[in-house]
């Protein structure tokens, strides 16, 4: 059972308490609203990693964004808005 510490954590740093983003979508300690919110988070992560690593500031970490993108189409939880990431890889 999630801790609403862990809640807490999951929803600033979903990786810290999930390994996959299909484990948010199969876990019974959330709702889909707060399943969503993670989501998205994760987005923007993998969104950020993948600029970090276009620039060459990446540690090796595998990037999540397709892992992500399906675990969102699995919950139907929208992906993040145009204005959401203000990163040159898009929202």
């Amino acid at each position: 059972m999630m801790t609403s510490e862990d809640k807490k954590k999951a929803l600033t740093n979903p990786s810290s308490i999930f390994r996959h983003p299909a484990d948010v979508v199969d876990s019974r300690d959330l709702d889909a609203t707060e399943k969503t919110r993670i989501l998205k988070q994760w987005e923007l992560d993998a969104r950020l990693l993948q600029v970090a690593s276009e620039e060459g500031m990446n540690d090796g970490e595998h990037s999540m964004f397709a892992d992500v993108k399906k675990a969102q189409q699995r919950l139907d939880a929208p992906p993040l808005q145009e204005d959401g990431a203000p990163t040159k890889a898009g929202p």
